[in-house]
């Protein structure tokens, strides 16, 4: 402890510091390296007065003190700086050695005989220390040297700062255009790719001539397919076809041959392949889409051209049976890495793939629906074959999978149901799954949010004229009743099987064995997993079959319907809903389809099993419409007996209503109407289009309406004032 006190009270001052070279003495414990020497065993530390004078270590880095120990003068430090910029010497000025420790020099890009350019950057300083004009002028001085068009960059932004200006006058934006352009001329291409000058460009190519944008067409033309895959050039390439003539379309749809399949797995490409499907004809599309089918389309343009008109069904049946495999193993190849990338909101796509469903084996399609299940597959229903491909996936899953697809359109109902395409899919949920409970939570709880709307839109209706009176070709278009006719509504293991894909050979035979080898083991871990669940596996049966099978829906859909406009009452706030809003609802084309449907109970007198008071109100409110208003209303207070829609709703509601099938004591639509509306009026309004809703009376269902009518009216015949109307066969 003596010796350790002693080496702590040893002065920098007084420490004798070893130049390099001399002879070390043997007496100070050093050796002639400047390092202590090993010391003897039992010799243990020197003390002071024995002229051992041991370094130490935390003295040499005393802060403000420099090696003499004496005080530093002001600005000087524990390191020595190099004032000319060369790398420190090994003697100082003074003869004295250096220190070994020499602060290394910040970045600086001035030359040797520049001074004052380096002392404004901040040679002597670190660069943190800079303040913000000297921070910027370096910056800028970087970016010089690292781009070699930086200058020609902040020229072309500073114009297009004018440029894009919305108040700006089209002579002077057409001047700034052709100035850009001129600046610009050789060197498109390396403005292109630059986040900033990519903007540039785009603007040039909307706002200029059709001379200047050909000279920046020609200019591009050869890196067309570089400039796909660039992640800002790419927006050029889209402005171009938006602008382009029939030959600078084709060159570009030239360009993008062989490369179609590449380009849609990636993620900038293949928005540029949708734009290019999207501008081209029905042939050009169908050219694009044939990559998919076989290598020889993609690497010889122009083969069996003529053989795409009639899609891929009629192509293969051309084909023998080995090569009808090979285009579908080609086609799954091809597909697969663009479904794992998750690439699948473009229609090009959901074309190939809709196609690949209807030629493809039960098993493959069945591995189709397992990538899709999920958010994946709510990205693909805005479009007519994404929606396809959508129904066939709901169609063709397991009870687990299509809870996964439901769950995934929460928070998107509204907008699924007012789609022209997605409605569909709606459509096929409320006709496939059993579990109404959860389809009431996810969807039918969102369509009640918004109930107004969602019945006066024209693709909205959709899903309630669905579950009032589903397949209906009044309100369904046939390409989409056909659709929605599913090969299994409720549907048994035994007819599962017998049902067959169009192409039931085509499966190639080396993955029979392998997917019978796949349904065996999961039928196993399917029984196994349920006989733990339920406790008794002994009593267990295999041979009864898996605990799911795919495309099976085992709830009546008369019972299924009832269920869905129970849960949440439905049915009943969409009654009360079409009181609140009657008048609105008869003079629109689309909204007065709901109200008659509505109005008279639904397939089978559903709504009269749920709602049967609020449909009587419902009644009423009509009849109170046509009771308060005039026989001579105004343009701007349109009257429900005199417009067209309105009249010819309420006309098939009094031809067509027979009341409550579960309560002959409730009035029906017809006697209402009269009792409320028209007694004692029939002759006022017996004309114009109201004067066939008074006729309608004389073709009545309704015995008792027809009959309570009949004096009144027949007067109006007789007389000439009304025809007499007869019922069609």
């Amino acid at each position: 402890m003596a010796a350790l006190k002693s080496v702590k009270s040893v002065s920098p001052a007084k420490r004798k510091r070893q130049v390099p070279g001399e002879a070390a003495s043997e007496s100070n414990g050093k050796s002639k390296f400047g390092g202590f020497k090993k010391a003897k065993m039992g010799e243990g530390f020197k003390s002071k007065s024995e002229g051992f004078k041991p370094k130490s270590p935390s003295s040499k880095f005393v802060k403000g003190k420099n090696f003499s120990g004496k005080e530093a003068p002001a600005g000087e430090g524990k390191f020595i700086k190099s004032k000319s910029g060369k790398p420190p010497s090994k003697f100082d000025k003074a003869g004295k050695p250096a220190p070994k420790f020499v602060k290394k020099e910040h970045f600086s890009s001035k030359s040797d005989g520049d001074d004052t350019e380096g002392a404004s950057l901040g040679n002597t300083q670190p660069e943190t220390h800079l303040d913000r004009k000297a921070r910027k002028e370096l910056a800028e001085l970087r970016k010089s040297q690292r781009r070699p068009n930086y200058d020609l960059e902040k020229e072309v932004k500073r114009m297009w700062e004018k440029l894009r200006q919305r108040d700006l006058e089209k002579e002077e934006r057409t001047k700034l255009v052709t100035q850009t352009l001129t600046k610009m001329k050789g060197k498109l291409m390396e403005m292109s790719t630059s986040h900033v000058t990519s903007r540039v460009v785009q603007s040039c190519v909307k706002h200029c001539t059709k001379a200047e944008r050909d000279v920046v067409f020609e200019e591009l033309r050869p890196h067309i397919l570089t400039l796909t895959k660039e992640p800002y050039a790419y927006h050029i390439v889209l402005r171009m076809l938006d602008h382009a003539s029939k030959p600078q379309l084709l060159h570009i749809l030239s360009t993008l041959h062989g490369n179609v399949v590449s380009l849609l797995r990636h993620p900038v490409g293949s928005a540029v392949v949708e734009h290019a499907y999207q501008m081209a004809t029905g042939h050009q599309r169908r050219e694009l889409v044939s990559e998919f089918y076989s290598p020889e389309f993609r690497l010889f343009k122009g083969v069996s051209v003529t053989e795409l008109d009639g899609g891929l069904k009629e192509l293969m049946a051309k084909e023998p049976a080995s090569k009808q495999n090979t285009m579908v193993e080609h086609m799954m190849l091809s597909l697969q890495p663009i479904l794992e990338k998750g690439i699948v909101d473009h229609s090009i796509t959901h074309r190939a793939l809709a196609e690949y469903l209807t030629v493809c084996k039960r098993s493959m399609v069945e591995d189709v629906v397992k990538s899709l299940t999920g958010p994946l597959l709510l990205r693909m229903i805005h479009t007519r074959d994404g929606a396809r491909i959508a129904v066939t996936c709901i169609n063709m899953s397991t009870a687990k999978e299509r809870k996964l697809i439901i769950k995934s359109m929460k928070g998107h109902v509204k907008k699924v149901a007012c789609d022209e395409h997605s409605s569909a899919v709606l459509m096929a949920i409320f006709d496939l799954v059993d579990d109404t409970t959860l389809v009431s939570k996810v969807i039918i709880s969102e369509l009640l949010t918004d109930l107004k709307e969602t019945i006066s839109h024209k693709y909205g209706r959709r899903s309630v004229l669905h579950l009032l009176a589903p397949g209906e070709s009044r309100y369904f278009p046939v390409d989409l009743v056909k659709l929605l006719q599913h090969p299994a509504g409720v549907c048994t293991l035994t007819q599962l099987e017998e049902v067959a894909t169009p192409s039931e050979e085509v499966e190639p035979a080396s993955s029979i064995k392998k997917n019978k080898d796949k349904k065996a083991k999961k039928v196993d871990k399917d029984v196994e997993k349920e006989a733990e669940q339920e406790g008794d596996n002994e009593d267990m049966d295999i041979e009864d079959g898996p605990k799911e099978v795919r495309g099976v829906s085992k709830k009546d859909p008369a019972v299924r319907r009832q269920q869905l406009l129970t849960a949440g009452d439905l049915g009943k706030k969409l009654v009360e809903t079409c009181a609140e809003i009657a008048k609105e609802l008869l003079l629109s084309p689309t909204g007065s389809e709901v109200m008659y449907e509505v109005a008279m109970g639904g397939i089978d007198g559903v709504l009269w099993k749920i709602a049967a008071e609020q449909l009587v109100a419902l009644h009423k409110a009509i009849a109170e419409l046509v009771a308060s208003a005039e026989v001579q209303s105004s343009v701007d207070d349109k009257n429900v007996m005199t417009e067209y829609f309105s009249s010819r709703t309420i006309r098939r509601l009094i031809i067509n209503s027979m009341g409550s099938p579960f309560d002959k004591k409730t009035p029906s639509f017809a006697g209402t109407f009269y009792a409320d509306a028209l007694k004692g009026k029939c002759k006022l309004w017996a004309k114009d289009h109201s004067a066939k809703v008074i006729s309608a009376y004389t073709i009545c269902k309704d015995s008792k309406a027809k009959k309570a009518a009949n004096a009144e009216i027949k007067k109006l015949v007789d007389a000439g004032v009304l025809k007499q109307q007869e019922e069609k066969t």
